[in-house]
């Protein structure tokens, strides 16, 4: 992890002197003085959210499809001091075979009184000591709202929104509804048959 930062910081450090050098010193066009610039500038988002994932910070991108959670935190919304709540995770992502994928990652997500009942379960289970399975399901079907619950969702988007309707600095906005989520009892991982 250190040795990325360090490299992305040595990488950006070559670039803004090379770019450095050929605005200033070199007798190039100035269209390719222009596009050096763009090009460098047209960097910097995709970099910002690159290194969002190195920064030790709980995730706020989408959770994996299918994973075993470790443990939850959940905070909920204080009303007094205009807080949102979130909704804490740690999980182990798995793959088709229900073998581990990398290291455990923290995970952020936004509160919500559905979420919160789940995690709740799956921590009292987790608590007896049971191995909790996730899985995401992003093709399933959620529920048709009405027409009133829609107007209350979009009124309480507007009055959370920030100056200009984006979110705060650092922070990725994705889709999620805690009707894709479902916890169950983690299955065993799938072992290759002995040969005969």
């Amino acid at each position: 992890m250190t040795f990325t930062i360090l490299s992305l910081t040595t990488a950006y450090a070559l670039v803004a002197s090379l770019l450095a050098y050929l605005l200033l010193l070199s007798r190039l066009h100035w269209l390719f003085k222009g596009l050096a610039t763009v090009a460098t500038v047209a960097l910097i988002p995709p970099t910002f959210h690159s290194v969002g994932e190195l920064r030790g910070l709980p995730s706020d991108g989408p959770i994996p499809s299918s994973f075993r959670m470790l443990w939850a935190e959940i905070v909920e919304p204080n009303l007094l001091q205009g807080e949102d709540g979130r909704v804490f995770l740690w999980l182990q992502a798995l793959d088709s075979e229900n073998y581990p994928v990398g290291q455990p990652r923290a995970y952020r997500l936004p509160f919500s009184e559905d979420l919160r009942v789940k995690i709740s379960e799956a921590l009292g289970e987790i608590a007896q000591g049971e191995d909790i399975q996730g899985t995401v399901d992003a093709e399933e079907v959620l529920p048709e709202a009405t027409a009133e619950a829609l107007a209350q969702e979009i009124e309480a988007e507007s009055v959370s929104a920030q100056p200009g309707g984006s979110a705060s600095v650092g922070e990725r906005v994705f889709q999620f509804e805690p009707s894709m989520l479902t916890f169950g009892s983690a299955e065993a991982p799938v072992t290759p048959s002995k040969p005969q």
